[in-house]
């Protein structure tokens, strides 16, 4: 049992049922991964070199893939053109560990090219190391829903434009006819109709077309007339006046219309018959009682994405035999782009402002009217522009650095990239735009946005800060898609990176009344809230919680004169917890507390509310009165405020391991950074070997030691 090799070529039809069964049984019969569509790639584009790969278990195959070399030790998806998507048929990624053993020669790399990830297996149980990559963003229109309310969610231009080319094709030549054809007999005249408009059009002169005797023709009539047989495929025609305008190749099954090929009269483009085609094909696939999605499978241009009501990004994943492995590739990859662009000159990368932007402040997003509904701080003040805008004007106001770099939809950004490029003696540096009043970093990301958009905007900071040496983001959630998503798109770009911790975090898991949280601390806990809250109050002490604009200019200063007399160094921006307080209590996420005795403000306390967490952001108390003990009262008194009154579901103590937090909270986690490396450049690849060598001397060391692994550690001033 394992893996069998196989020639595909003689090899496929002998395992077509068992290949249909697992599509089955892992996705429904994608017809993608059809036998059906799959035998004729085969055995129109394939060759001797296209190897069959079958993983056998005692209960029958658990993975097929068909795989062809590039060179030596290099593995990729076998996928010609008419193959707009590969469906990954595993049951298992950690298959892939032991297939790399079984193909033939030393294989290195395994490249699937083109993969749909929602018909793909989670390649986060993989252990071996990966790189993704954006291959296309595809698009489609969802089941379930009507055409008349799938119609009105389109763009008012969208529509205007439909109703403008029908009714020019009606009064030139009256209604425009659909026709659906779907029985065997009917497809090989609607296949030569279809070759006819590609052949008279840029496609034949570009000689990519589809004719009825070439091999792509022989191609798609092998597959329509085998889906025809179940009634799982269907050429729709759009006639305008007595002439064919339009036509769309489909294949289906119970879930999904996929749409092959679309060709049209350029005759007649001046009524956009492909447009209006595509309109009727969906009205009608809409109001059939089956309901399925409609995959559009093609990278999707702007004017084609206002058809669709979902997005989804078709991925390149490269998987290599171990880090070493990939490791090397990267390196070897950069050097080789460097001396290309030493040899060819600079490279022209005007490109890159196609779908990359870049601007130096959150109040150019408003200038130009962008739509920045997706980034608002409801959820969490610090992954939002709010939080960046804070950061921009009052800690980074002078710096010429500050940038942040997006894609977008027309007006509706889509991944945001806040950044901070510096330079110090020879070393440029890109830095993310956090600072010590941060406790948690992440790109910014709509519903609709990708994070595999990350490569091109890191590849866009590069660029503008002339092949920069270091990379370092902190701090981070390891846990988190944006963390791992960024380390991908570092390795994307040839940068070798390294994961780094910053500090532990202690937080509480809400679960219950103030009397339930009670009863789960430690006795001695307990006691000590009891009799410093007793003793505070025999003093005079008294406790208030503002949450409000009104009173906002006196706490404030409470809050600074509170601060000055504590044990804490003064703030480095004096203006940053100001503003900071006011944005708080404006979007009513303010909740600073104050204990004083009899009158005199003698503690302070700053946490952070949004919809499901409570924050202690900033805490301090006048030295001279610790006796009072007004840190643990106050901590109390908010304690049970944000449990009983904002219902919380989580209390967060964000910053560092101090041994204290541990008795108030009931969880521990972890924050991290990533510092990476450019082996392009000799400072970057300096940088690195000094990076690589101090960690192989830590680990010898602890070898040496026989103690447990450390980490590199960058603790930021406590709070």
């Amino acid at each position: 049992m394992g893996w069998e090799v196989h020639v595909a070529k003689t090899a496929f039809a002998q395992f077509a049922d068992e290949w249909d069964g697992l599509n089955t049984r892992l996705y429904d019969g994608h017809p993608f991964a059809d036998s059906r569509f799959i035998g004729p790639l085969v055995d129109h584009f394939g060759d001797g070199s296209v190897r069959l790969c079958i993983h056998r278990t005692i209960d029958g195959i658990s993975a097929a893939l068909l795989l062809c070399p590039n060179a030596v030790g290099r593995w990729s998806t076998f996928r010609p053109s008419q193959r707009q998507a590969t469906i990954v048929l595993l049951e298992d990624s950690r298959l892939l560990e032991t297939l790399l053993d079984a193909l033939p020669g030393r294989a290195w790399t395994i490249e699937l090219h083109a993969v749909d990830p929602r018909y793909a297996p989670d390649f986060s149980q993989l252990a071996l190391p990966q790189i993704f990559y954006s291959h296309a963003r595809t698009i489609g229109v969802g089941q379930g829903i009507a055409f008349s309310n799938y119609w009105e969610g389109r763009s008012k231009n969208l529509a205007k434009n439909i109703r403008r080319y029908w009714r020019r094709a009606e009064t030139e030549f009256g209604l425009p006819r659909l026709s659906k054809l779907v029985n065997v007999a009917d497809m090989d005249l609607a296949l030569e109709r279809f070759g006819a408009l590609e052949t008279d059009g840029w496609k034949g002169k570009a000689g990519t077309a589809v004719s009825y005797d070439n091999e792509q023709g022989a191609f798609y009539r092998q597959v329509l007339r085998r889906f025809a047989t179940t009634g799982q495929a269907a050429v729709f025609e759009l006639h305008i006046g007595n002439s064919l305008a339009s036509s769309r190749l489909v294949i289906n099954n119970q879930h999904m219309t996929i749409i092959l090929k679309t060709a049209y009269n350029e005759s007649l483009a001046r009524f956009a018959p492909g447009r209006l085609l595509l309109y009727r094909l969906i009205e009608q696939q809409l109001e059939l009682p089956a309901k399925r999605t409609i995959e559009f499978y093609t990278n999707a241009t702007s004017d084609q994405k206002d058809w669709a009501t979902f997005a989804c990004t078709i991925q390149n994943i490269q998987i290599f035999r171990n880090p070493l492995t990939a490791t090397a590739f990267s390196v070897l990859r950069a050097f080789r782009q460097n001396l290309r662009s030493l040899r060819h000159g600079a490279e022209n990368n005007d490109s890159l402002s196609d779908s990359v932007k870049s601007y130096s402040s959150i109040e150019a997003f408003k200038e130009e009217q962008y739509d920045l509904r997706d980034f608002s701080p409801e959820n969490h003040l610090e992954v939002s522009l709010a939080w960046f805008e804070l950061l921009e004007k009052h800690v980074y106001a002078t710096d010429p650095g500050v940038r942040y770099y997006f894609t977008s939809e027309k007006k509706a950004p889509q991944v945001i990239l806040p950044l901070r490029l510096t330079s110090k003696g020879p070393v440029k540096t890109i830095h993310s735009l956090s600072n010590y009043y941060s406790s948690l970093y992440a790109p910014l990301v709509s519903p609709e946005g990708d994070l595999l958009d990350l490569q091109k905007l890191l590849a866009a900071a590069v660029h503008d800060h002339a092949n920069a040496h270091v990379m370092d983001f902190a701090p981070m959630d390891p846990e988190s898609t944006a963390y791992k998503a960024l380390l991908n798109a570092l390795k994307a770009n040839d940068w070798i990176p390294f994961r780094l911790f910053y500090f532990g975090n202690w937080y509480l898991r809400v679960n219950g009344s103030w009397e339930d949280y009670l009863n789960k601390r430690s006795a001695n806990h307990r006691s000590t809230i009891r009799r410093r809250s007793k003793r505070f109050a025999a003093e005079g002490g008294t406790l208030e919680i503002v949450t409000t604009l009104d009173e906002t200019e006196q706490c404030i200063a409470d809050y600074n004169d509170v601060y000055s007399a504590s044990w804490k160094k003064p703030e480095p921006h004096g203006d940053f917890m100001p503003a900071l307080i006011r944005q708080l209590a404006s979007m009513g996420m303010l909740r600073l507390g104050f204990a004083r005795i009899n009158g005199r403000t003698i503690a302070t306390q700053l946490w952070i509310v949004d919809q499901h967490k409570a924050s202690i952001y900033k805490v301090a108390y006048r030295e001279d009165s610790a006796s009072y003990a007004p840190g643990t009262v106050l901590t109390a008194h908010l304690m049970r405020h944000v449990i009983e009154h904002d219902r919380v579901n989580e209390v967060d103590f964000l910053i560092g391991d101090d041994a204290y937090k541990g008795a108030w909270m009931s969880d521990r986690r972890e924050r991290w950074g990533i510092v990476a490396y450019n082996p392009a450049t000799m400072v970057g690849l300096a940088l690195l070997i000094k990076e690589a060598l101090g960690r192989l001397a830590k680990s010898l060391a602890r070898k040496l030691r026989g103690g447990r692994s450390i980490t590199d550690q960058r603790r930021p001033p406590a709070r």
